[in-house]
């Protein structure tokens, strides 16, 4: 019986050691003469995570360090944006920039210390929430480091949407929209937008609206643009950040306007050839053929180029005036060919037509004569030897 309570009472002497000991440690730190508000779970990290000027703004949950004469103290903003230090009052500073904060604290520490040995820093920066709504890839609240600039926001939460209207960024401040140019930051380098979110902001990305933009087609990636009249392809080609992707080494780029056939640009023209609303701008890697057949040196297969026209491949494969025709030329185009009458000099030719150049009027002449006198002595051929058999 005695040893049971011996057990017991050196039970409740070590309950009774760890109380004083860990619990007192949890409420204060003793520096010096002074004591700190914070306690040890609080105390990492202690020091500024980056660095920050005068103009960084205060808010709950950023720490100061004060050094008061012979004292030191490490305090946090409460919710409500005040700070209480012990034996002198409590004072709001949230909203305020840091260098307002630390005169507006230590006119309330010269009461009790001298100005002149008293000194107050950032220990730790608050984290907040940022919410962001429209075209970006990941909707929501979204805890921020403190000092985040626009640009690393948005590629941290999943970069914008392929219709996302990117000139046109908006971070809702209070009652104030800026108004950002996405694009021209993250492609000319237009640093001055990239602006610093603050808590309470927040992003919107608008949605390009359906029927209001250009469709820009790369090999296994598809995107678009927002319309603009007067923007040249070679410009959607920027906007859409394509200088930033992979160049498989594109040969050509096929136009599809609304309502219109498609045609077909070489990649000089795209900085002089604008377009229209909802129209789709493909740019092809493989190799494109257009075939030639007929009344040529060289029939066969020649390399598709969107500035030629007929005349063009025919005069590469070789025709003379003699032997071909120039106002005759048909082309076979469509998966049903079907023969259509071209102007060889101005109509244009796309990838996959078979150009049939007809012999001149002297060669089919010259052909139905051959063939006439071959049939002629054939037929005598076959009368002399009916005649000398019988």
């Amino acid at each position: 019986m005695r040893s049971f309570f011996v057990c017991i009472l050196l039970a409740c002497l070590g309950v009774f050691a760890s109380e004083s000991i860990f619990g007192s440690a949890a409420k204060s730190v003793v520096v010096g003469d002074g004591v700190s508000t914070r306690g040890t779970a609080s105390l990492t990290p202690m020091y500024a995570e980056m660095a920050v000027d005068s103009n960084y703004v205060l808010g709950p949950g950023d720490f100061l360090d004060l050094m008061l004469e012979d004292k030191y103290l490490s305090i946090q903003i409460y919710p409500d944006g005040s700070v209480a230090i012990e034996e002198c009052g409590a004072v709001n500073v949230g909203g305020k920039t840091f260098g307002e904060a630390q005169r507006l604290i230590l006119d309330l520490v010269s009461k009790k210390y001298k100005r002149e040995l008293c000194f107050v820093q950032l220990a730790a920066l608050k984290k907040f929430r940022v919410n962001a709504m429209g075209a970006v890839g990941m909707v929501g609240q979204h805890i921020v480091d403190p000092q985040t600039r626009l640009s690393l926001f948005i590629r941290a939460i999943g970069n914008p949407l392929s219709n996302a209207n990117t000139e046109d960024v908006q971070v809702i401040r209070g009652k104030d929209t800026i108004h950002v140019n996405y694009t021209a930051m993250t492609t000319n380098g237009d640093f001055e937008n990239d602006v610093m979110l603050e808590q309470g902001d927040k992003v919107f990305i608008p949605f390009i609206p359906m029927g209001d933009n250009v469709s820009l087609m790369f090999p296994g990636y598809r995107t678009s643009v927002a319309y603009r009249a007067g923007r040249t392809l070679q410009e959607y080609f920027d906007l859409a950040g394509a200088n930033r992707m992979h160049n498989f080494g594109y040969k050509s780029v096929c136009v599809r306007e609304p309502n219109k056939d498609p045609r077909w640009i070489t990649l000089a023209e795209m900085s002089t050839t604008t377009v229209e609303p909802n129209t789709e701008v493909e740019f092809f890697v493989q190799e494109l053929f257009v075939y030639i057949g007929g009344a040529v040196n060289y029939i066969g297969r020649y390399g598709y180029n969107p500035t030629w026209h007929a005349i063009d491949y025919i005069s590469s494969g070789g025709i003379n005036t003699i032997t071909g025709s120039w106002n005759q030329v048909k082309v076979w185009r469509g998966d049903k060919p079907e023969p259509i009458t071209v102007n060889v000099a101005t109509d244009p030719i796309l990838p996959g037509d078979y150009i049939e150049i007809p012999k001149s009027h002297y060669e089919s002449f010259k052909d139905f004569t051959l063939f006439m006198a071959s049939l002629l002595s054939v037929i005598s051929s076959a009368f002399i030897i009916y005649v000398n058999y019988k």
